[in-house]
């Protein structure tokens, strides 16, 4: 399920930003869910809507990706974004977990790990047109989880308890986290 900030960011932002694009009248709910199943049907994910207990972080990514690429319909960047989701949606999210697990080990500058480590990729999602690759990405997500860990234990108490709360279970190394629904850092606005 959505958590209530991504609730209000879908409600508030993406979905009226759509539907003035689309020109749907935001109010209809029938509009909405089919909209959200047609969204699961291209990433071939389960057919749900987001009330549905089963909908978890990668569907949320999945359906805030395709409302963002409605919204901004001559954004090359947040197409090609959209197209490596329908590829992939679940290593898709990782790639997003990724890059934030990054930013929260080393900040929004600093690369301390050499990313050649990733051949040379900046981010776990990549560049338009750029060959997503689901292996990279879980080993990107995974290196960067545990450096983040890592480095909030190291922090004083209470500081950085979020990241060490998100990231425990999640990044043992080896676990395979592509059919998982691991909780995904959840930025003020994610996109």
């Amino acid at each position: 399920m959505m958590s209530p900030g991504e609730r209000t960011h879908y409600h508030a932002e993406l979905w009226p930003a759509a539907c003035a694009v689309k020109k749907w009248r935001p109010g209809d709910e029938l509009r909405r869910r089919d909209v959200v199943l047609f969204v699961m049907k291209e990433v071939r994910g389960l057919q749900i809507t987001t009330s549905h207990p089963d909908w978890g972080r990668d569907e949320t990514t999945a359906l805030f990706c395709y409302l963002d690429h409605v919204a901004h319909p001559d954004d090359l960047q947040k197409a090609a974004a959209w197209l490596n989701c329908v590829e992939d949606y679940r290593a898709y999210n990782r790639a997003r977990q990724a890059d934030w697990y990054q930013r929260k080990a080393y900040g929004r500058g600093g690369r301390k790990l050499v990313n050649n480590r990733f051949a040379g990729a900046a981010t776990a999602q990549g560049e338009p047109l750029e060959k997503f690759d689901p292996a990279a990405i879980q080993k990107r997500f995974v290196t960067y989880a545990s450096r983040a860990r890592a480095k909030a234990k190291k922090q004083p108490a209470g500081e950085h308890a979020d990241v060490v709360k998100r990231v425990s279970g999640q990044a043992a190394a080896g676990q395979d986290l592509a059919g998982t629904r691991a909780a995904a850092p959840s930025d003020p606005n994610p996109f």
